[in-house]
Parts: structure tokens; C-alpha cells; sequence
């Protein structure tokens, strides 16, 4: 599944660049006030939220602010987007819980580097923390990096490992290519195609496990249990 951005910006033209942009990669969602970010961040509880500073009504520090005392919300990561950079603004932003910075006029692709550093460091601290995953007749050691077929180490690659540990996080859940992508390598800007080649190298490597690595066209690859 996409990650959930909101954006709030009293801006139309800013959350249609945003949106336009961002939408390939993530669910967006928007909102054009801090009370009114405050109220959408509660009802959609978004993964992230990209937040104007200058806004009319309640404007972005103060909307922080509201978000981060409030329990349901309080641990969303929200990257401050503002065109007054300094360091007294900065100071009061982290003060009231916001967790990054970007000036306008921002880079694009910066941006989103942020936005998958942020939800990348999320996703770690969801996981949980264990040494083995084991999966029918197959165990993935994440501390040694090893992974056993009946006992039998294998000989991954560091991308074939890596998606297979993205796999057996969430066993019968369909991830995407874009996710394996900017998780596996993290510029996220390798050709997805490239996914497929290293699916079908690690398949035969792993033939004999009781589990199957289905394709599910048109969105990505699951992991399941053989019947």
C-alpha cells in the first residue's frame, strides 16, 4: 500500500504542484488552513504531513502544535515547507514538535528524498525487532544476514536478501515494486523492470521452499504460504 501524505497549504497552486508530483508515489490528501490540518490529520491519520508554515487562520506551527498534543496524532512526522527561513522560526517549529525543514522555492526530488527518509525511519521503528523470520522450511538470520533452506545457507545477493526480508516482514500483503524500489536501493530511482530479473534469480536460488513468490500484475509481489 502507498504511504498517506496530507498537504497543507493555503496555496492552491502549491498543492497542485505537490499533488501532481506526489501522487504517483503516495496517497495525498490536502488541506488549506492549519485548523483545517488539524481536524484532516485526525480523521485520515496520514503517515506523513507535508505543513505550510505561513497560513491565514491558524498557521502551521501553531497547527503543530495542536497535532502533537493530541495521542492519535502526536507521533505523525510533519516536514514544515515555509518561504521565511530563519533561525528563530526554525527554533519555535522544532519546539512545538515538527521534525524537518524545507525552504521555498524547495527542489522536487529533494523533497521527496526527505519525505522517504522520514517514512523509511518510521517503518524501522514499526518492524519488529527480532533476529530470525522463518517461513515455512526457509529462516532469515537479520542480524547475521544469513538465510537457511533447511538448514542450508544460500548465496543472496544483497538485493535478493533485501527483498526477501521486505517479503517475509509481511507475509500474504502485496508490496509494490516503488516500494521494494526506494527500500532496496535507496535513491529509489533504479528501473523497476530490474525488480523482476532479481525476483526470478532469487526463485530458483529458493526452489525448494514451501512458499510461493507470486507476482501480482500491475501491482507488485506477495509472499504465500504453498497449499
Amino acid at each position: 500500500m502507498k504511504s498517506r501524505i496530507l498537504i497543507v497549504d493555503d496555496e492552491p497552486q502549491i498543492r497542485l504542484l505537490l499533488g501532481e508530483f506526489l501522487s504517483d508515489l503516495y496517497d495525498t490528501e490536502f488541506a488549506s488552513n492549519g485548523n483545517e490540518a488539524v481536524k484532516r490529520s485526525l480523521e485520515l491519520r496520514p503517515d506523513l504531513i507535508l505543513m505550510d508554515v505561513m497560513m491565514p487562520d491558524l498557521d502551521g506551527i501553531s497547527a503543530v502544535q495542536k497535532i502533537r498534543e493530541h495521542e492519535l496524532t502526536r507521533h505523525i512526522p510533519i516536514l514544515m515547507v515555509t518561504a521565511v527561513n530563519t533561525t528563530r522560526q526554525r527554533i519555535e517549529a522544532f519546539d512545538f514538535g515538527a521534525d524537518d525543514f524545507i525552504s521555498k522555492p524547495f527542489d522536487l526530488d529533494e523533497l521527496n528524498s526527505r519525505i522517504r527518509s522520514k517514512l523509511n525511519r518510521i517503518r524501522q521503528i514499526q518492524e519488529p525487532v527480532t533476529s530470525e523470520i522463518s517461513f515455512a522450511n526457509l529462516v532469515l538470520d537479520v542480524r547475521a544476514r544469513e538465510v537457511r533452506l533447511d538448514g542450508e545457507l544460500l548465496d543472496l545477493g544483497p538485493v535478493e536478501y533485501g527483498i526477501l526480508e521486505i517479503l517475509l516482514r509481511r507475509p500474504g500483503a502485496v508490496v509494490s515494486r516503488r516500494e521494494i524500489m526506494e527500500r532496496v536501493w535507496e535513491d529509489g530511482k533504479k528501473n523497476d523492470r530490474l525488480i523482476d530479473a532479481h525476483l526470478s534469480t532469487l526463485r530458483k536460488k529458493v526452489s525448494r521452499w514451501e512458499a510461493d513468490l507470486q507476482t501480482v500484475y500491475g501491482e507488485g509481489y506477495r509472499l504465500k504460504a504453498r497449499s
